[in-house]
């Protein structure tokens, strides 16, 4: 872990009982968000941090987080919107054009800009990354 120096928030996880000490300020207690089926919620990093996958984030940066259960934000992130899937069928279809160039789950290379079609062929349910 670094040092922890004058300015820095940290968050202490329970269960347990915090104690703060003199140079320390509560500033608000944060309670985990279930994220149900179907669900995902898209997070942003406040300043430079490590995200609950150990995967470093700029300031700025923005992900998602699919995986069910309870999920604490950590001191640095930011929740900007929880997000629900598109149901797809064989009469509804997701049209996706990507903001940047990424890899995409199937392990393609999707280049910024590129138009596609998500369909039910494809998967059950959709929810961008």
């Amino acid at each position: 872990h670094q040092q922890k120096v004058a300015g820095d928030e940290l968050l202490f996880e329970g269960p347990g009982t915090y104690v703060p000490r003199k140079e320390v300020e509560v500033i608000g207690e944060q309670k985990a968000i279930v994220v149900k089926p179907n669900e995902a919620l898209k997070l942003k990093a406040t300043r430079e941090t490590v995200d609950r996958n150990g995967k470093n984030r700029v300031a700025g940066e923005e992900w998602m987080v699919k995986r069910n259960g309870a999920y604490l934000p950590g001191v640095y992130e930011e929740v900007v919107e929880r997000c629900r899937a598109y149901v797809l069928t064989e009469k509804a279809a997701v049209h996706i054009r990507a903001k940047q160039t990424f890899t995409n789950h199937a392990g393609k290379k999707i280049k910024s800009g590129e138009e596609y079609l998500i369909t039910s062929e494809q998967m059950e349910t959709f929810i961008p990354d």
